[in-house]
């Protein structure tokens, strides 16, 4: 009787050593970093990358709540991106506004409006509309960053 209670022992803690060893990790790994615009001086691209950052963190949660159809959380999540402070446009002498071309403010209106959008179509619990809003949130971020790396004429 010990004796298989010795050896069940064994085999339950081996199956669980085994369970914890090749468990799944829910660590996600870091993405590529969008590359640092030498045109633009170390001071100014640490306040821009601070807003884009937040993005980062935001974008994952967006994702994963319009692909599931989580209305809410959709709604939840571009309500934050909505709410964010933007950059003011250029007045005469700011060095940091005057860096970036007028398209970047452009697209950083069209980002609020299509979090706005966003918003409504969870609201409406419309899947179509929800994806439309989404995909206009994506491009808007990836026009962007083409902005910001390469100073894009407008």
């Amino acid at each position: 009787m010990k004796r298989t209670i010795l050896a069940s022992s064994t085999v339950l803690g081996a199956a669980i050593a085994v369970a914890l060893l090749l468990r799944p990790s829910h660590t996600i790994p870091r993405a590529p970093e969008l590359a640092v615009p030498e045109r633009i001086p170390p001071a100014a691209r640490q306040v821009i990358a601070s807003k884009m950052r937040r993005h980062a963190e935001q974008l994952p949660s967006l994702v994963s709540s319009v692909v599931v159809l989580d209305y809410d959380g959709a709604a939840r999540t571009a309500g934050e991106i909505f709410d964010e402070p933007e950059i003011a446009r250029p007045i005469a002498g700011d060095e940091l506004n005057g860096l970036l071309p007028e398209r970047f403010f452009v697209l950083q209106d069209a980002l609020r409006t299509s979090a706005r959008q966003l918003v409504q179509a969870a609201a409406r619990r419309d899947s179509g509309l929800l994806a439309d809003a989404f995909g206009g949130l994506t491009r808007t971020c990836v026009s962007c960053h083409d902005v910001y790396l390469r100073g894009l004429p407008e």
